[in-house]
Order: structure tokens, then sequence, then C-alpha cells
């Protein structure tokens, strides 16, 4: 049932934006604006948080910018409020226009799934760590399949070996490319944080120990500084990050080298390619909702995922990326999922911007 002629309340709109701010995006810059008038919330890009390196035409932000939506909506329907949803109601322009309102029209109870996913927001964190070796079942697959398709996006599951060593090379060759690259490196370092109490940027704590061996079917971006030893890498060929005690021991002192350590397994995860049919400003906020709603589906079905995101940082290898997926539409991100290991310590979710630096209610701008 759906009732008309109501008005939100602050309480709402503060945990609408709070739950938005949860949402995934690039190097957890949260490149985004909210204004509350009129009984709608408002979506606006902030370029101040852009990475011109990294997502110089901005398509990334508008993605992490389309999670966001996905979270405040959620939480607004999972209060029992009914929304319409107008998105780049200005025109594709996002330098001047909104992305987004949500208005709230009226009161309407949730539906099962729609609560289900409001109570996963909390619980979704990217997870770079080693999942456990068991498959993803064909109905996990075909459940995140038709999340993604509820936002208009496709979701393709990469398991023939040669799609999945084409991928491999492919970010192998990206990641290479990103290492070496200074401005990348530079821009990568003012987005890494130090500070555990940091409220945004992506944290040490976050990517994977530099002392663990680690070897992996597909290369792990590592957020530590270029020419550093990291757990954090792998590739084609799965190579081993880390020296191994027996080597770091050997020749000190004339001792006689241990046994080898044996070598880590390679990881075999999941592999899930999001994309869209177009490539234009709504559906890259259109792919933004998918991924959203994909995520929040895995962490509700008890999954965890990471982004392999080098490959669709550079359009070049982006486009690449399609012949691994039948050639069609357009890949927009490429997740990394699998079964959580429980007998690793948890992890600490990284820093989220407050409310009040991101919300300008009632004619008060956002804190500085």
């Amino acid at each position: 049932m759906v009732t008309h002629g109501t008005t939100i309340s602050r309480d709402q709109v503060h945990a609408a934006v709070e739950a938005a701010n949860l949402a995934p995006s690039i190097h957890n810059s949260q490149p985004w604006r909210w204004r509350f008038r009129d009984d709608a919330l408002e979506l606006s890009a902030d370029l101040g948080r852009a990475l011109p390196v990294a997502d110089p035409d901005h398509r990334q932000l508008l993605v992490s910018c389309g999670a966001a939506l996905l979270n405040g909506w959620l939480a607004l329907r999972a209060a029992g409020l009914d929304v319409e949803v107008a998105e780049l109601p200005d025109g594709p322009d996002i330098a001047t226009g909104r992305l987004a309102a949500l208005r709230i029209v009226g009161l309407r109870p949730p539906t099962d799934e729609e609560t289900r996913l409001a109570a996963a927001v909390g619980h979704r964190h990217t997870d770079r760590r080693p999942f456990e070796p068991a498959e993803l079942p064909a109905d996990a697959v075909r459940e995140l399949r038709h999340a993604a398709e509820a936002e208009g996006c496709w979701l393709a599951s990469l398991t023939s070996e040669q799609a999945r060593v084409e991928l491999a090379v492919l970010l192998a060759r990206a990641d290479w490319v990103e290492q070496h690259d200074p401005a990348y490196q530079t821009e990568l370092a003012a987005w890494t944080r130090a500070d555990p109490d940091a409220t945004d940027g992506v944290p040490l704590t976050a990517a994977p120990g530099s002392g663990e061996p680690r070897r992996s079917e597909f290369a792990l971006r590592s957020f530590a500084p270029a020419g550093e030893t990291g757990a954090a890498t792998g590739g084609a060929a799965g190579a081993v990050a880390g020296a191994g005690a027996g080597e770091a021991a050997g020749g000190s002192g004339g001792a006689e080298p241990g046994p080898a350590p044996a070598e880590p397994p390679v990881e075999h995860p999941g592999v899930l390619v999001l994309g869209t049919d177009a490539d234009g400003p709504a559906d890259r906020l259109r792919a933004g909702r998918g991924l959203g709603r994909v995520l929040l589906t895995a962490t509700a079905a008890g999954l965890a995922t990471s982004p392999l995101g080098q490959a669709i940082d550079m359009e070049a290898t982006r486009a690449l990326v399609r012949s691994a997926t039948g050639g069609t539409g357009h890949t927009q991100m490429i997740l990394r999922v699998g079964y959580p290991d429980h007998s690793a310590p948890p992890l600490t979710p990284t820093g989220r911007r407050p409310v009040a630096e991101v919300l300008e209610e009632f004619g008060t701008p956002p804190a500085s």
C-alpha cells in the first residue's frame, strides 16, 4: 500500500547519506556530495575528489556515485519511504548538473529483498585477503547475475581456461604499467593512508601484509610504494611475493640454510565481469547501481569480494577485456569473488567521511 504526502525526517536523511557513504569508491575517494531540499535528496559529483591519472574521464567516479545512489535509495526504502528516482535530471554534464534526485512521494513497505540488501550495507567490505579454495556454486553466480540485471547491467562469469588466461595477462600487463608510471604512483600514494583513523583513502592495513608469501592467478593491486615487496602481487605466472624465512637466513654467519618453506597454493578465485551495453554517463551511473547490488547480494550470501581494477583503469586494456567476455558491451568492473577465510583476523573497515562533510541540508553547506 502506498501513502502519499509524507515528509522525510532529518534522521532518515542522515541515515540515507550515512549508508551512501559506505558504498565502494575508487581508492575510497568518496567523490560525491548530497543536498536535501523540498523532500528530495540530490546527488552530485565532487570533482575535487576525482583521480585524473587513474580515471581521466570520470568513468569510475560515476560508477562510485552510482553505488552510493543505490545505498542511499535502499536506506530510504528500508525506512518504508516510497522513493521516485530521477537520474541526470539536468543532463549529462556532471560538472554542472545533478547526478540523481531521490524524491520522497509517500510511504510504501519495503520488499524482503530491499530489507535484506539494506541490512548488508554495513557488513560489506572489500576483502583483498586469500579466499577459501571452494568454487562458486552455479546458484550463487545466477543470483549475482540477476542482481546485476535488476539494475540494467550484465554479469559474466569467467570459467573457461582461455578467458582466465587472457584476463590474467591483461591484469599483469596493466599492473606493470601502473607500477612503472610515476604519475600514477604519485596519485596512488596521495590516496593511501598510514593513519588508521583516516576518513577516506585506502589504509595500508586494508591490503595484504607484505610479510605473507602469496601467489595468485591474477595480479592483485598493491598499495605499497613502488619497488617495495608486497604480498598483494601476483600475475599470470603466480609468482611468490616476499622471500621465505630460509632465503632470508641463508648465507648468514655460515649457518646451514634451513629447508625451503612450502610455497602457498596459487589462488584461483571466482571472477565476475560487470558491464553495460553502452558507455555514456547514464550507463556508468547504472553500472554503479549494478555493482552495488551485486556486492550487497554477495555479502548477504556470505561471499567476499574485491575489485581487479588494473585492467579497467586504462581504456586500451578495458577494451581488450571484451574478448574475454564474448566481445559485447562495455566492461565496467571486474570482481574477485569467493568464500572468506574465517580463520583470518577480522577486517578493519576503511574510514568514511562524516555525514556533515558531504551533506548540505536546509540551506546549511557541508562542513569543510
